[in-house]
C-alpha cells in the first residue's frame, strides 16, 4: 500500500496534539505539521509538529558550539507521534521528509528534546541522524487532579509551583543541509541549560502600523466564512461580525512569532459617542500588562460596532478612553491556553483557509 508525506491540516493536528500525543497538551504557537498517510487515509501514520524556538538558552547553546543558529532560523520538532499500526521506520522516514520541507521554509537547524527516564531512547532520532549539544532541567508539575502540566501550561498561572528536579531533557540538533549537517557532526560536548525564566511581559510597543494591520485585515477577509464565525452570526451576511475571536488569534500567533506577547481579551466594546453601537461580545488583543493605561489594544474587527467604520485600531488604551473608546475585558487569556477554549476548532478552519487563499508562510514572513 502506498505512502503519501504531505501537510497536516491544523484541525487534524490539533487533534492529535489534543487526544493521542502523550502529553495530551496541545501548542498554541505550532508553526507547521507534517506526516505520512496511508493510500486514501484522512489521517496521518505519522505526525510532526514544529514550532519556532522562544527560549533563548537554546540558541545560545547552539551558538557556543559554532553553529550558525538565530532565532529565524531554527525550529523546534515540539511534538512525535506515530500510530501503533505504523511501519517499521517510518517516523525516521517521516524526519528525513519533514526536515528537507522545513528547509524550503527557512529552516537551518531542527532542535528537539527527549527524556530518556520515560522510556524513550531516541532511536528514530538517531537513525536521523541528530547529534547532542545541550540537557536541560525537567520540572515536574502537577494540577490538582494529578495531570502533568507543561512548561507553558503551569507558566500560564503564575502561582503554579513548577520544581526543577535533577532529572534532565537531553537536547539534539539536526542540520537541514550539507553544511549545516557537517556543523553539527563536529558538536562532541553538553551545555547544561538552566530553568528558563517566566516569559515576562512585552516592554516595547508592537512593531505594527495600521497599514500593516490593514492588509493583514484584507487576507483575512478573504479567509472568512460562515465556519470560522461565532455560530450566533452564522445566518447572518459574512462580514466582519462573529469573526473577531479567530482573528484575533491569528494575529497573536503572528505576535509570538515577532517575540511579542500578546493576551487574548473577551469582553465588551463600548462607545461614548452617539451613533456607535456598542458590541457587548467582542474579542481583540492587548500587549502590555492588563493594569497599564499605555498597553497596546489592537482589534482587527472593530467595524463590527454598527456605525463605527474603521476597521482596524492599532492604539494605547489610555488615548481610546480619551477619545471615548472603551475596551472592557471579562476574560482574559495568555495564547497558551487558547488551545483549550472554545475558539479555537474555528480558528484551526480559519488557519487551513489562509494557507490555502495565500500559501504556508516561511519563518521570514507571515503573510
Amino acid at each position: 500500500m502506498g505512502m503519501k508525506f504531505a501537510v497536516v491540516p491544523p484541525s487534524v493536528g490539533h487533534l492529535y496534539q489534543a487526544r493521542l500525543h502523550y502529553l495530551l497538551s496541545p501548542r498554541a504557537d505550532t508553526f507547521i505539521e507534517l506526516g505520512c498517510y496511508l493510500q486514501g487515509a484522512s489521517h496521518p501514520s505519522s505526525y510532526l509538529a514544529f514550532s519556532m524556538c522562544d527560549r533563548p538558552g537554546t540558541i545560545a547553546a547552539l551558538q557556543a558550539h559554532g553553529l550558525a543558529a538565530r532565532r529565524d532560523n531554527v525550529l523546534v520538532l515540539t511534538r512525535a507521534l506515530g500510530l501503533s499500526d505504523a511501519a517499521r521506520n517510518l517516523m525516521s522516514f517521516t524526519i528525513g521528509q519533514a526536515v528537507r520541507y522545513v528547509r524550503a521554509l527557512g529552516c537551518k537547524f531542527v532542535v528537539t528534546a527527549f527524556n530518556p527516564l520515560l522510556g524513550f531512547t531516541g532511536s528514530a532520532l538517531h537513525a536521523s541522524n541528530f547529534t547532542p549539544f545541550a540537557s536541560a532541567p525537567v520540572a515536574y508539575c502537577y494540577d490538582s487532579f494529578g495531570n502533568y502540566l507543561t512548561r507553558r501550561q503551569s507558566m500560564s498561572d503564575l502561582c503554579t509551583d513548577r520544581r526543577p528536579e535533577n532529572y534532565r531533557n537531553l537536547l539534539v540538533v539536526l542540520g537541514t543541509d550539507s553544511t549545516t549537517r557537517k556543523e553539527t557532526r563536529k558538536v562532541k560536548t553538553l551545555h547544561h541549560l538552566a530553568e528558563p525564566s517566566v516569559n515576562g511581559e512585552a516592554s516595547h510597543p508592537p512593531r505594527l502600523d495600521v497599514a500593516e494591520l490593514l492588509r493583514y485585515r484584507e487576507h483575512l477577509e478573504a479567509a472568512w466564512s460562515k465556519s470560522t464565525a461565532h455560530p450566533s452570526y452564522a445566518l447572518e451576511p459574512l462580514s466582519s461580525k462573529g469573526q473577531c475571536g479567530v482573528s484575533s488569534v491569528w494575529l497573536a500567533r503572528l505576535l509570538r512569532q515577532r517575540e511579542i506577547e500578546a493576551t487574548y481579551c473577551y469582553g465588551r466594546l463600548r462607545f461614548e459617542k452617539r451613533g456607535y453601537s456598542s458590541v457587548d461580545h467582542h474579542c481583540w488583543i492587548e500587549v502590555g500588562p492588563p493594569n497599564d493605561p499605555a498597553r497596546q489594544v489592537i482589534d482587527l474587527t472593530c467595524d463590527q460596532a454598527d456605525g463605527f467604520e474603521q476597521k482596524v485600531i492599532c492604539e494605547r488604551y489610555e488615548k481610546l478612553v480619551d477619545g471615548g473608546i472603551y475596551y472592557e475585558p471579562v476574560t482574559r487569556l495568555a495564547m497558551d491556553e487558547l488551545p483549550r477554549d472554545r475558539v479555537w476548532p474555528r480558528y484551526t478552519r480559519l488557519e487551513a483557509s489562509m494557507r490555502e487563499k495565500w500559501g504556508m508562510q516561511t519563518l521570514y514572513e507571515s503573510v
